[in-house]
């Protein structure tokens, strides 16, 4: 194998490898989240409870779409759901899973919060307006 050949053969490797298209970042509290500037970025819901921790937002940068989850004090739940009502969420109940669906600014947001448990998870995707 020639050296050019070599080369030609590592680069290919590498650009295989090292282009992902997704990107996963973990935030241990809200208060680490709003420091490093989480919701500026526009992948993290525009709002979640104050007790939220193990804040994961994992996002498809070619398809501009994310999914995420967080844990909260499940005695916050109420108060969360009234706060995004008042920006407009809307409720779609789905089982034991209660949905709130935002648009804001040409985006929507799905935030499932079980009705037992305070383990929430969300998506986020272009809105198509």
């Amino acid at each position: 194998m020639t050296l050019s050949t070599l080369f030609a053969t590592l680069l290919t490797l590498m650009l295989g490898v090292g282009c992902s298209d997704e990107v996963t970042t973990h935030f241990k509290s809200l208060a680490d989240a709003k420091l490093q500037r989480a919701f500026e970025r526009g992948w993290l819901p525009p709002l979640l409870p104050m007790s939220s921790v193990n804040i994961v937002e994992k996002n498809d940068l070619d398809r501009n779409t994310g999914i995420g989850s967080f844990e909260y004090d499940i005695s916050e739940r109420e108060k969360y759901f009234g706060q995004l009502k008042s920006i407009g969420a809307t409720l779609e109940p789905d089982g034991s899973l209660q949905i709130l669906v935002l648009v804001q600014s040409g985006t929507r947001w799905e935030i499932e919060l079980p009705a037992r448990s305070g383990a929430g998870k969300y998506r986020v995707e272009s809105a198509g307006e």
